[in-house]
């Protein structure tokens, strides 16, 4: 035989006579994936098996299952059906719900609820291997508490609630303990509408030749949603009529009725659509389009509100123009009014306003 260490020619046998190297090297017998593997150590053979794969310090790790003391290959092979069988019986860890959850649920939800899910699943890595029957109240509070605001604490919950209703039909756990999980305070601050001076800034840049202010002045004048302004094509819009069609997100009521925008803004629209190439009204990335609409209001000394506040400033008019509220309602396309009544911000001056309008008949 040939030396597998010196590679010299000498007698067959465990040793080589040359250099004393062991020839008979016991390595780890590798199976096809998820059927485990056996390997030697020392006099006896063992079975092992994968349960979970997770990362840490940057580098995947894998948390392992393993039975010694066979002291044949065969007897370790034989166990490994056993050992895969006891650990099914076994309560699974939240990666394995998780991975049953991705896999049939998660494509099921909406684009936005995937990313929430996905980065929520990021954010519960620290308890991510744990068996779900082993978890506590605690360990997810902890984690929920790191994740720093509402939404995104609120997303981890909402995730294990999901994990839970998984395991519970199986028998796993007796009841969904993330509903104990406390959220931290919602601190949403009150959309601002643009004040009359800031749209009528925006009225001027647009005369001035800064067509980019013109998806400003559809919005407030419409009430048309960010979104509703990237996904609208030239196709949808019925200049003559002032309306938009096919482009509504969100709700059932806006997605079927029609966006209407005011006859002033008409010309706006007009030139929007000769500049913009293509059948996109807007034919940019939305991040460009966000980073630019920033900058204009910044060089245009408008305040730095975001682009819902053109849909508040749209509301708020309307309810100092004396609208209806059913008019209203249908401008801002809602299924309720008091859905509308969130987008109106009055204030002092309209309450004085208001109240001047009450006169005595005497006084009149």
């Amino acid at each position: 035989m040939i030396c597998r260490k010196c590679k010299e020619t000498v007698p067959d046998g465990m040793y080589c006579s040359a250099c004393g190297a062991k020839q008979d090297i016991a390595h780890r017998t590798k199976r096809g994936n998820g059927t485990g593997s056996v390997f030697r150590r020392g006099k006896f053979w063992y079975a092992q098996i994968t349960l979970y794969s997770f990362e840490k310090d940057g580098k995947t790790r894998q948390k392992r299952k393993t039975k010694g003391g066979f002291a044949a290959k065969k007897d370790a092979l034989e166990y490994l059906s056993t050992l895969k069988s006891a650990e099914a019986r076994t309560s699974p860890t939240l990666l394995k719900l998780y991975e049953s959850f991705e896999a049939h649920d998660l494509p099921k939800l909406s684009a936005s609820k995937q990313i929430a899910y996905k980065k929520a699943r990021e954010r519960a890595d620290a308890i991510i291997g744990k068996r779900i029957d082993e978890l506590t109240v605690e360990q997810m509070q902890t984690v929920v508490d790191a994740a720093g605001s509402h939404y995104k604490a609120r997303d981890i919950k909402n995730l294990l609630s999901k994990l839970y209703q998984l395991a519970m039909p199986e028998q796993y756990v007796s009841q969904n303990l993330a509903k104990f999980v406390s959220l931290p305070e919602l601190e949403e601050k009150e959309p601002v509408p643009f004040t009359q001076d800031e749209v009528d800034k925006l009225w001027e840049a647009f005369a001035d030749g800064e067509t980019f202010v013109g998806y400003l002045l559809l919005m407030i004048y419409s009430g048309m949603m960010p979104g509703e302004l990237f996904a609208c094509k030239k196709s949808m819009i019925d200049l003559d009529r002032c309306e938009i069609y096919g482009c509504g997100k969100k709700t059932k009521t806006r997605k079927t009725n029609a966006i209407v925008f005011a006859d002033c803004v008409s010309p706006v629209v007009s030139e929007l659509m000769d500049w913009q190439r293509g059948d996109k009204l807007v034919n940019v990335h939305e991040t460009v389009w966000y980073n630019r609409y920033h900058e204009t209001l910044q060089r245009l000394g408008i305040r730095d509100l975001p682009p819902y506040s053109c849909r508040h400033t749209t509301g708020t008019e309307a309810a100092r123009q004396n609208l209806n509220a059913a008019i209203v309602q249908k401008i801002m396309r809602h299924a309720k009014i008091t859905t509308s009544q969130r987008y109106i911000h009055l204030g002092t001056e309209d309450t004085h306003s208001g109240i001047n309008t009450i006169t005595h008949k005497k006084m009149a």
